[in-house]
């Protein structure tokens, strides 16, 4: 009796060792491109481009940049398998794209997901105590890739810059700059999109559409900001948290 359990363990171990090879099959990866356009309260835009707020005074954005790291999906058993990535989004003039690269030992046997995770912002880990000279040229940390998004001061990343100007009223001279410059931890967001189910394996190459409606980042869920009141916004102000908050829930994926 002891011999054939011992045979039944073995074989159960056999099938579950060529299970799992038949699930990592090889290194290669796939990959998952977010492709994001902007928009004013549901019309498109480009930097550059006049728009106007709730008091009906005419802004203009000037510069949008941002991380977006730890691209993830979601299976259909409702775990995250995670690409540990970083993209730098610079909308110049009016799209962005960030990418995920996933291993398919991470893949596993997952081949089904149904919604997309991602955050706005550099992860802890990477955001301090990391020298950018340690990054090739071609990282979005490095010296060359964070260019303007490095805040030596706090030896740390801007995790987004929004910059324009206003006008004191309706009507007036578009000229009263604002800076959302948004950079400590405690202001890196997640984003949670949920998808219709979709297929996706190594050596996949798949995108998605977003749109970023930056009228509903500044009045938004959390409440409307006065960007004339903005001033150079850092840190963990009500401005900056307010800014981050709204900014979490104004990324939609379009059909």
């Amino acid at each position: 009796m002891q011999a054939f359990t011992n045979r039944v363990i073995v074989t159960l171990t056999f099938l579950a060792v060529l299970l799992t090879l038949g699930c990592r099959e090889n290194n290669e990866s796939g990959t998952i491109n977010l492709n994001t356009t902007l928009s004013w309260h549901g019309v498109e835009l480009s930097i550059g481009d006049t728009v106007y707020d709730s008091m009906n005074r005419p802004v203009r954005p000037e510069k949008l940049y941002c991380y977006v790291s730890n691209i993830s999906l979601r299976n259909d058993e409702g775990e995250w398998v995670n690409s540990s990535s970083i993209s730098r989004l610079d909308f110049i003039p009016f799209s962005a794209n960030a990418t995920g690269e996933f291993i398919s030992k991470k893949l596993r046997c997952s081949d089904m997901f149904n919604a997309i995770k991602f955050n706005v912002g550099v992860p802890s880990e990477l955001n301090q105590g990391v020298d950018p000279t340690s990054y090739p040229n071609s990282h979005p940390l490095s010296v060359s890739g964070s260019a303007g998004m490095r805040w030596d001061m706090n030896n740390s990343y801007f995790f987004v810059k929004f910059e324009g100007k206003l006008a004191e009223e309706e009507g007036g001279l578009i000229e009263i700059p604002f800076a959302l410059h948004p950079a400590t931890d405690p202001l890196n967001r997640t984003v949670v999109i949920e998808t219709n189910a979709f297929s996706f394996h190594a050596n996949d190459d798949l995108e998605f559409q977003f749109d970023l409606d930056l009228g509903l980042a500044l009045e938004g869920s959390a409440g409307d900001i006065d960007l004339s009141q903005v001033g150079h916004s850092m840190g963990e102000v009500p401005k900056a948290i307010m800014f981050m908050d709204n900014l979490t829930t104004s990324w939609t994926l379009a059909e």
